[in-house]
Protein backbone atom coordinates (compact mmCIF):
# COMPACT_ATOMS: atom_id res chain seq x y z
CA UNK A 1 0.00 0.00 0.00
CA UNK A 2 1.39 3.37 -1.43
CA UNK A 3 1.71 5.99 1.34
CA UNK A 4 -1.09 8.06 0.03
CA UNK A 5 -3.34 5.00 0.04
CA UNK A 6 -2.79 4.33 3.57
CA UNK A 7 -5.98 4.23 6.19
CA UNK A 8 -6.28 6.63 8.69
CA UNK A 9 -8.26 6.84 11.73
CA UNK A 10 -9.41 10.51 13.35
CA UNK A 11 -10.00 10.39 16.35
CA UNK A 12 -12.30 13.57 17.86
CA UNK A 13 -15.07 15.45 16.13
CA UNK A 14 -14.56 18.74 17.00
CA UNK A 15 -12.62 21.66 14.85
CA UNK A 16 -9.61 20.23 15.19
CA UNK A 17 -10.25 16.25 14.42
CA UNK A 18 -12.76 17.69 10.79
CA UNK A 19 -10.15 19.46 10.48
CA UNK A 20 -6.97 16.88 10.39
CA UNK A 21 -9.35 14.49 8.51
CA UNK A 22 -9.96 17.10 5.72
CA UNK A 23 -6.51 17.57 5.47
CA UNK A 24 -5.68 14.22 4.85
CA UNK A 25 -8.90 13.11 2.71
CA UNK A 26 -7.54 16.24 0.14
CA UNK A 27 -4.31 14.75 -0.18
CA UNK A 28 -5.66 11.28 -1.04
CA UNK A 29 -5.69 9.45 2.25
CA UNK A 30 -8.81 7.31 3.09
CA UNK A 31 -9.93 8.67 6.41
CA UNK A 32 -12.31 7.36 9.54
CA UNK A 33 -13.16 9.18 11.52
CA UNK A 34 -14.30 8.29 15.40
CA UNK A 35 -15.73 10.12 18.23
CA UNK A 36 -17.91 9.95 21.23
CA UNK A 37 -19.30 13.63 20.02
CA UNK A 38 -20.35 14.34 16.54
CA UNK A 39 -20.83 17.86 14.67
CA UNK A 40 -24.80 18.72 15.31
CA UNK A 41 -24.56 17.92 19.11
CA UNK A 42 -25.33 21.40 19.67
CA UNK A 43 -26.04 20.53 23.53
CA UNK A 44 -23.43 18.73 24.24
CA UNK A 45 -20.57 19.85 27.19
CA UNK A 46 -18.24 16.99 26.22
CA UNK A 47 -16.42 19.37 23.55
CA UNK A 48 -15.85 22.84 23.11
CA UNK A 49 -16.90 23.12 18.96
CA UNK A 50 -20.73 23.77 19.78
CA UNK A 51 -19.87 27.06 22.24
CA UNK A 52 -16.74 28.30 20.62
CA UNK A 53 -16.83 32.36 20.11
CA UNK A 54 -14.53 31.12 17.30
CA UNK A 55 -12.88 33.80 16.61
CA UNK A 56 -9.09 34.81 15.30
CA UNK A 57 -6.77 36.50 18.20
CA UNK A 58 -3.35 36.06 18.97
CA UNK A 59 -2.47 34.62 22.22
CA UNK A 60 1.00 33.18 21.23
CA UNK A 61 3.79 34.59 24.15
CA UNK A 62 6.52 31.92 22.10
CA UNK A 63 7.60 31.97 18.58
CA UNK A 64 5.74 28.68 17.77
CA UNK A 65 2.61 29.31 19.06
CA UNK A 66 2.73 32.29 17.55
CA UNK A 67 3.82 30.97 13.75
CA UNK A 68 0.65 28.44 14.38
CA UNK A 69 -1.60 31.17 14.66
CA UNK A 70 -0.15 33.35 11.71
CA UNK A 71 -0.85 30.15 9.86
CA UNK A 72 -4.30 29.55 10.86
CA UNK A 73 -5.14 32.85 9.81
CA UNK A 74 -3.76 32.58 6.40
CA UNK A 75 -5.22 28.74 5.92
CA UNK A 76 -8.70 30.54 6.82
CA UNK A 77 -8.31 33.37 3.97
CA UNK A 78 -7.12 30.75 1.98
CA UNK A 79 -10.66 28.48 2.29
CA UNK A 80 -12.30 31.60 0.79
CA UNK A 81 -10.32 32.10 -2.25
CA UNK A 82 -10.93 28.31 -3.01
CA UNK A 83 -13.94 27.08 -1.93
CA UNK A 84 -17.54 28.66 -1.55
CA UNK A 85 -18.01 29.38 2.22
CA UNK A 86 -21.39 29.94 3.49
CA UNK A 87 -21.47 33.19 4.59
CA UNK A 88 -23.15 32.20 8.36
CA UNK A 89 -20.07 30.11 8.92
CA UNK A 90 -16.84 32.52 7.98
CA UNK A 91 -16.47 36.31 7.67
CA UNK A 92 -13.34 37.48 7.18
CA UNK A 93 -11.91 40.84 6.65
CA UNK A 94 -9.84 40.50 3.77
CA UNK A 95 -7.59 43.64 4.25
CA UNK A 96 -5.62 43.06 7.90
CA UNK A 97 -5.39 46.58 9.96
CA UNK A 98 -3.26 46.37 13.33
CA UNK A 99 -3.48 49.69 15.21
CA UNK A 100 -2.13 50.23 19.02
CA UNK A 101 -4.70 52.03 21.02
CA UNK A 102 -3.61 55.36 22.61
CA UNK A 103 -3.77 54.95 26.36
CA UNK A 104 -6.62 57.10 26.98
CA UNK A 105 -8.56 54.39 25.29
CA UNK A 106 -7.54 51.76 27.81
CA UNK A 107 -8.15 50.56 31.25
CA UNK A 108 -5.36 51.97 33.95
CA UNK A 109 -1.84 49.92 33.82
CA UNK A 110 -2.81 48.19 30.43
CA UNK A 111 -2.41 48.80 26.53
CA UNK A 112 -4.66 48.08 23.66
CA UNK A 113 -5.08 47.40 20.06
CA UNK A 114 -7.32 47.14 17.73
CA UNK A 115 -7.73 45.04 14.38
CA UNK A 116 -9.43 43.21 11.50
CA UNK A 117 -9.88 39.54 12.61
CA UNK A 118 -12.18 36.66 11.09
CA UNK A 119 -15.16 34.72 12.60
CA UNK A 120 -16.36 31.39 12.58
CA UNK A 121 -20.36 30.60 13.46
CA UNK A 122 -18.63 27.24 15.21
CA UNK A 123 -21.86 25.13 14.82
CA UNK A 124 -22.32 25.47 11.86
CA UNK A 125 -18.80 25.46 10.73
CA UNK A 126 -18.14 22.21 12.09
CA UNK A 127 -21.40 20.73 10.25
CA UNK A 128 -20.34 22.32 7.13
CA UNK A 129 -16.85 20.58 7.51
CA UNK A 130 -18.74 17.22 7.75
CA UNK A 131 -20.26 17.67 4.66
CA UNK A 132 -17.38 18.46 2.71
CA UNK A 133 -15.87 14.68 4.36
CA UNK A 134 -18.69 13.33 3.41
CA UNK A 135 -17.94 14.21 -0.19
CA UNK A 136 -14.75 12.86 0.24
CA UNK A 137 -15.56 9.39 1.12
CA UNK A 138 -15.06 9.82 5.04
CA UNK A 139 -16.82 7.15 7.04
CA UNK A 140 -17.64 8.34 10.57
CA UNK A 141 -18.76 6.33 13.80
CA UNK A 142 -19.60 7.56 16.89
CA UNK A 143 -17.83 5.39 19.63
CA UNK A 144 -15.72 6.30 22.50
CA UNK A 145 -12.38 4.44 22.29
CA UNK A 146 -10.52 3.84 25.36
CA UNK A 147 -6.68 2.94 23.93
CA UNK A 148 -5.01 3.43 20.97
CA UNK A 149 -4.78 -0.27 20.42
CA UNK A 150 -8.43 -0.11 19.60
CA UNK A 151 -8.23 2.90 17.08
CA UNK A 152 -5.78 0.60 15.18
CA UNK A 153 -7.88 -1.99 15.24
CA UNK A 154 -10.45 0.11 13.93
CA UNK A 155 -11.27 -0.36 10.16
CA UNK A 156 -9.93 -3.39 9.66
CA UNK A 157 -6.46 -2.47 10.43
CA UNK A 158 -5.07 1.21 9.81
CA UNK A 159 -1.56 2.25 9.33
CA UNK A 160 -1.88 5.90 11.02
CA UNK A 161 -3.95 7.12 14.02
CA UNK A 162 -4.33 10.98 14.61
CA UNK A 163 -5.64 11.56 18.49
CA UNK A 164 -8.08 14.75 18.04
CA UNK A 165 -9.57 13.85 21.37
CA UNK A 166 -8.40 16.84 23.68
CA UNK A 167 -8.82 16.46 27.05
CA UNK A 168 -9.62 13.07 26.41
CA UNK A 169 -5.70 12.31 26.00
CA UNK A 170 -5.82 12.37 29.63
CA UNK A 171 -7.66 9.07 29.81
CA UNK A 172 -6.71 7.78 26.35
CA UNK A 173 -4.70 4.01 26.67
CA UNK A 174 -1.57 4.23 25.16
CA UNK A 175 -1.14 8.28 25.63
CA UNK A 176 -2.49 8.92 29.16
CA UNK A 177 -1.40 12.40 28.76
CA UNK A 178 -1.47 14.10 32.44
CA UNK A 179 -0.28 17.48 31.23
CA UNK A 180 -3.93 18.09 29.83
CA UNK A 181 -5.60 19.87 32.10
CA UNK A 182 -9.49 20.62 31.77
CA UNK A 183 -9.97 24.81 31.28
CA UNK A 184 -13.44 25.54 32.45
CA UNK A 185 -15.14 28.64 30.04
CA UNK A 186 -18.69 29.98 30.46
CA UNK A 187 -20.30 31.76 27.39
CA UNK A 188 -23.62 33.45 27.17
CA UNK A 189 -25.21 33.49 23.19
CA UNK A 190 -27.08 36.74 22.06
CA UNK A 191 -28.73 37.94 19.59
CA UNK A 192 -27.16 40.96 18.26
CA UNK A 193 -25.99 42.94 15.11
CA UNK A 194 -22.85 44.01 16.26
CA UNK A 195 -19.79 43.24 14.00
CA UNK A 196 -17.30 44.33 16.25
CA UNK A 197 -15.04 42.06 18.41
CA UNK A 198 -14.05 43.28 22.14
CA UNK A 199 -11.35 41.38 24.23
CA UNK A 200 -10.76 42.73 27.80
CA UNK A 201 -8.01 40.79 29.92
CA UNK A 202 -6.78 43.52 31.69
CA UNK A 203 -8.40 41.96 34.87
CA UNK A 204 -7.12 37.93 34.58
CA UNK A 205 -9.95 36.97 37.54
CA UNK A 206 -12.58 38.78 35.57
CA UNK A 207 -12.32 38.67 31.31
CA UNK A 208 -14.35 39.79 29.40
CA UNK A 209 -15.31 39.54 25.27
CA UNK A 210 -17.92 40.04 22.79
CA UNK A 211 -17.30 37.97 19.61
CA UNK A 212 -19.79 38.08 16.59
CA UNK A 213 -20.93 35.60 15.06
CA UNK A 214 -22.29 35.35 11.35
CA UNK A 215 -25.74 34.93 11.47
CA UNK A 216 -26.73 38.06 13.96
CA UNK A 217 -25.66 36.36 17.29
CA UNK A 218 -22.77 36.77 19.46
CA UNK A 219 -20.76 35.35 22.42
CA UNK A 220 -20.07 37.09 25.75
CA UNK A 221 -17.78 36.15 27.81
CA UNK A 222 -16.40 34.08 30.03
CA UNK A 223 -14.00 32.54 32.39
CA UNK A 224 -10.93 30.81 32.22
CA UNK A 225 -10.87 28.41 35.43
CA UNK A 226 -8.06 26.32 35.33
CA UNK A 227 -8.33 22.22 36.45
CA UNK A 228 -11.95 23.25 36.64
CA UNK A 229 -14.39 19.93 35.38
CA UNK A 230 -17.56 21.90 36.63
CA UNK A 231 -20.32 21.74 33.41
CA UNK A 232 -23.07 22.79 35.52
CA UNK A 233 -24.01 26.70 34.59
CA UNK A 234 -23.59 29.42 37.42
CA UNK A 235 -26.02 31.81 37.02
CA UNK A 236 -24.85 33.98 39.34
CA UNK A 237 -21.40 34.46 36.75
CA UNK A 238 -23.90 34.90 33.50
CA UNK A 239 -25.10 38.24 34.95
CA UNK A 240 -21.53 39.41 35.63
CA UNK A 241 -20.47 38.31 32.29
CA UNK A 242 -23.65 40.22 30.84
CA UNK A 243 -22.82 43.18 33.01
CA UNK A 244 -19.16 43.54 31.57
CA UNK A 245 -19.50 42.82 27.97
CA UNK A 246 -22.69 45.23 28.51
CA UNK A 247 -20.08 48.14 29.57
CA UNK A 248 -17.69 46.79 26.60
CA UNK A 249 -20.50 47.47 23.56
CA UNK A 250 -23.99 48.96 24.86
CA UNK A 251 -25.53 48.26 21.52
CA UNK A 252 -25.62 44.51 22.31
CA UNK A 253 -28.93 45.71 24.83
CA UNK A 254 -32.08 47.93 23.40
CA UNK A 255 -32.47 49.42 26.55
CA UNK A 256 -28.88 49.86 28.04
CA UNK A 257 -29.65 46.96 31.11
CA UNK A 258 -29.47 43.28 30.91
CA UNK A 259 -32.67 43.11 30.75
CA UNK A 260 -32.71 44.69 26.74
CA UNK A 261 -30.30 41.72 25.92
CA UNK A 262 -31.92 39.17 23.70
CA UNK A 263 -30.49 36.10 25.37
CA UNK A 264 -30.60 32.60 23.18
CA UNK A 265 -28.27 30.04 25.26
Amino acid sequence: MSERGLRVVVLGGGVIGLTSALVLARNGYKVHLVARDMPGDKDSQGFASPWAGANWCPFGKVHRICEWEKETFSGAQGELDTFTVPIAVLTVIATFQYTRLPQSECPPNSVGVKFDTLSINSPVYILWLKSLLEELGVTFERRQIASLDAAFACFGGVGCVVNATGLGAKSLIGVLDQNVQPIRGQTVLIKSATTQCWMDFHDDKAPAYIIPRPGGEAICGGCFEVDDYNTQVDFGLAENILQRCLALDPSISTDGTIAGIEILK
